[in-house]
């Protein structure tokens, strides 16, 4: 009788601990309690788990960066309207039924313009300037105070962005690469907000050093500056593609990255969840052991009276 009652006992404490399991699966949603249930399972989903942890990371810096490129992108196709209108404006002044009088209204006109430029060059987002390249931080383009010479002062490298196990990808364009363009002639780099000042000085008949200039001198300014904005324009058009072409580029590792994380969260949810079908059928079967247990000790018990009466 003695055994019977220990091995019931020894039963009852195997049926408890697993009880215990089910019960914190079941409320949890957890597939291991402690690493020792099933060390291999255990090791397994750690291992899930950091994969999930990275491409997490991964996928918000890429999303990040795709934020970075449409902001500008937008700010580059408000510029290159800033530019056909310049462009447009600096056509009509060069013809011979334009005034004096019209000229200056052009000037001012093309200033207003070349303002906006320059402050979509100097787009800040986040605390990140766009076109600074790696010195994202730097404001780009900086506007002598005396001289209203325009100069870029960031870097001529661009971010990049860790796409996935140290594949790097390139972010935005910079400033160099936007308002900078080789000059044919001389082979030398110009910046495009020096050709608008020149072409606005030359439609106030003054050189960049602010001394008046005669008629025909701004004459052939103007009549030049329109082959410098075309090349110019064609520099910013340049840039532009190649923001498409990194845009695409990241876009790209967006997509390959999302299905990794998508695959691996099916994982974890494979791996590290609990089967809750499953582990609701067993605590049933856990209910009716116990209710068999028992009904075995209270059998026990009467029996254990019965004799101590008899």
């Amino acid at each position: 009788m003695v055994s019977s009652i220990d091995s019931i006992k020894y039963n009852l404490t195997l049926l408890n601990k697993r009880n215990e399991k089910v019960t914190y699966q079941m409320s949890s949603g957890d597939a291991l309690q402690n690493g020792s249930d099933n060390s291999q399972q255990y090791n397994k989903i750690l291992s899930i788990n950091n994969n999930v942890s990275t491409y997490n990371s991964i996928l918000e810096r890429i999303q990040s960066s795709d934020s970075y490129n449409t902001n500008s992108d937008k700010s580059i196709d408000s510029m290159k309207t800033s530019m056909e209108n310049i462009i447009e404006l600096l056509t009509k002044a060069v013809t011979d039924t334009t005034t004096s009088d019209g000229k200056s209204a052009i000037a001012d006109e093309i200033e207003s313009e070349m303002d906006t430029i320059f402050s979509l060059a100097n787009t800040k987002i986040d605390g990140q300037y766009l076109f600074s390249g790696k010195s994202s931080t730097v404001q780009p383009f900086v506007k002598d105070a005396t001289t209203g010479k325009i100069t870029y002062v960031a870097t001529n490298n661009n971010k990049t962005v860790n796409v996935e196990n140290n594949n790097y990808a390139t972010q935005g364009v910079n400033g160099n690469e936007l308002f900078y363009y080789t000059d044919k002639t001389t082979s030398t780099q110009v910046s495009i907000f020096d050709d608008l000042k020149e072409i606005v000085n030359a439609l106030n008949l003054k050189d960049s050093s602010g001394n008046t200039i005669t008629q025909d001198a701004s004459d052939t300014i103007l009549s030049n500056a329109i082959d410098k904005l075309d090349s110019g324009y064609d520099a910013m058009n340049l840039a532009h593609s190649k923001l498409g072409t990194r845009t695409a580029s990241i876009e790209n590792y967006e997509s390959i990255v999302q299905t990794k994380l998508t695959n691996f969260t099916i994982f974890q949810e494979e791996y590290a969840s609990a089967d809750l079908t499953t582990l609701a059928i067993e605590s049933q079967s856990l209910e009716n052991t116990y209710t068999a247990l028992y009904s075995t000790i209270n059998k026990i018990n009467s029996l254990s009276l019965v004799k101590y009466l008899s």
